[in-house]
């Protein structure tokens, strides 16, 4: 059987002692497990409180707890990348959407020009 699980169990598996631990390793024997990017996004917005290496970590997580698509695999891969080239981690998960479904994006957050997908700019033109 399938199950969907959520961030407690991805952080169960990531952390090297937590409570969830022993039971998370049980269950992902039991069953077949997936996830949402929303669990990554979520690991990487309590990333105060956890020094991972994010690349190597969510590279191997999508392994063992994959998402549903490839897209949303291309989507978590690419946002840790650029939280790890110093995005915040929504910024970092919205260029990488944009990017990934092959959209500009439409903001006036400048963070948005240092990435792949083009920025339109949502802010006026003041040049005329």
């Amino acid at each position: 059987m399938t199950v969907y699980v959520e961030t407690d169990f991805l952080l169960a598996l990531a952390k090297d002692s937590d409570w969830l631990t022993d039971r998370a390793e049980e269950e992902l024997e039991e069953h077949d497990v997936v996830t949402s990017t929303y669990s990554y996004l979520e690991i990487l917005l309590i990333s105060e409180r956890h020094e991972f290496d994010y690349v190597k970590l969510f590279s191997n997580m999508l392994d063992v707890v994959p998402v549903e698509t490839e897209e949303e695999r291309q989507i978590v891969l690419k946002a840790v990348n650029y939280f790890e080239d110093g995005m915040t981690a929504f910024d970092a998960f919205h260029a990488a959407t944009a990017e990934t479904r092959g959209h500009p994006i439409l903001s006036s957050d400048r963070a948005y020009e240092n990435v792949d997908p083009e920025r339109l700019p949502l802010e006026p033109d003041t040049s005329e």
